[in-house]
């Protein structure tokens, strides 16, 4: 067994790992955030030179046109905890990392990584408002749209939850479909993002009649456009559990579901991690209607669902064996993230094969901070204010 100190819930495991590992020596820039914690996991034995270690789904990103209204969205929703202090300036090379190649250094508005207390499995969020650069264009329309599409989200009674949310004006796309314990319903957050609300199929005594009854998330919806090929791509990265779905042709009320006036038929594979918090993605292939329009390309501050982040032991290890079998990543392996030589993790960007962004984070030798560009000013790493 060895201490890690790494940003990531492993719900599934009932481990809660906090902020040193993206706020390294940030600690003592933002005293008024308690969140260095050390927990005990395992060393990983890796399965054979090609496996990258893949261990738990770190969080997904949602960029926001207005944080405080969004953050309030997923309160209500049960994201009741979070991390914040991280600094809202950062490094040329925090900035490659996201595909901001002409930027000296980027700026947040404001940002937290939010989690959900008590959740069955990995929930994190990590929300951010650009201030520069952004990008506002709105995010995909229909839930067909090649890339993450939305987060699907468990919950014990599906009825009193949509009762509840659309009595606090949460926008719906129809009333719930299908069967008690196998029902689901489709919901957008105030930017416009998509959260499949699905019952579990194990009933659970109401605890709150003023609470949702979301008890985890069990996958995040990605669309693609060759199935087998995408399927091969995520084993790569250790998605070795694959459960295909066949295809299906959906009623008309079911398509009405799902935001559409017409049958749709898709097809698919739920892939997953064999260790960690063995968290799934969801892999579906449209094929009516089938939109052929690209995945969000970089730089990745386009508003929606935007950036898979994914944890591994070592970041450069993991990031040479996914690039010696063709995997391509957005720019180089980035120090993060608090701007100083002490910091002991990395991030980099890989692409699946329809623009989707994974991002690996992992331990990192710690090194000198990368030069500033010769045009740009001298590096200014800021934290946000503090609030009274």
């Amino acid at each position: 067994m060895r201490s890690k100190t790494i940003l990531n819930e492993l719900g599934a495991m009932a481990l809660w790992v906090s902020a040193s590992f993206l706020l390294g020596s940030a600690m003592s820039e933002a005293e008024d955030y308690e969140l260095q914690a050390t927990v005990q996991t395992p060393d990983i034995a890796f399965e054979s030179e090609t496996d990258i270690g893949l261990w738990a789904r770190f969080h997904f990103a949602i960029h926001t046109e207005d944080f405080d209204s969004t953050r309030e969205f997923y309160r209500q929703l049960g994201f009741t905890d979070g991390i914040g202090g991280f600094p809202v300036t950062n490094t040329h090379a925090m900035a490659r990392a996201l595909g901001m190649f002409d930027v000296c250094q980027y700026e947040l508005e404001k940002g937290e990584v939010l989690l959900f207390p008590g959740a069955e499995n990995t929930t994190g969020i990590d929300l951010l408002q650009w201030r520069v650069p952004f990008n506002p264009e709105p995010p995909y329309g229909r839930p067909n749209h090649l890339g993450m599409a939305y987060a699907t989200l468990m919950t014990s009674d599906l009825l009193a939850d949509y009762a509840l949310l659309k009595s606090r004006g949460v926008e719906f796309l129809s009333a719930p479909y299908g069967a008690p314990g196998n029902r689901f319903v489709f919901m957008r957050d105030p930017d416009g993002i998509y959260l499949k609300l699905e019952e579990s199929p194990i009933p659970r005594f109401a605890s709150d009649v003023e609470q949702t009854q979301i008890v985890g998330m069990p996958y995040i919806g990605i669309n693609v456009s060759d199935v087998e090929a995408s399927v091969g791509f995520y084993k790569r990265f250790g998605y070795t559990n694959v459960r295909w779905i066949n295809e299906q042709t959906l009623s008309l009320e079911e398509s009405a579901a799902w935001g559409f006036d017409q049958a749709v038929r898709y097809r698919g594979a739920d892939v997953a991690i064999d260790r960690g918090d063995h968290h799934r993605l969801r892999l579906l292939q449209w094929l009516e209607p089938f939109d052929s329009e690209p995945a969000y390309p970089p730089p990745i501050n386009h508003k929606g669902i935007n950036r898979l982040a994914l944890t591994v032991p070592d970041v450069e290890r993991a990031t040479a064996i996914l690039k010696n079998q063709g995997v391509p990543f957005l720019s180089e392996v980035a120090p993060c993230c608090s701007g100083t030589d002490t910091d002991t993790g990395g991030i980099v960007h890989a692409i699946d094969p329809d623009g989707v962004f994974l991002e690996l984070v992992g331990n990192l030798t710690p090194r000198p901070v990368p030069p500033q560009p010769a045009h740009c000013p001298p590096l200014e790493i800021r934290y946000p204010a503090s609030t009274p």
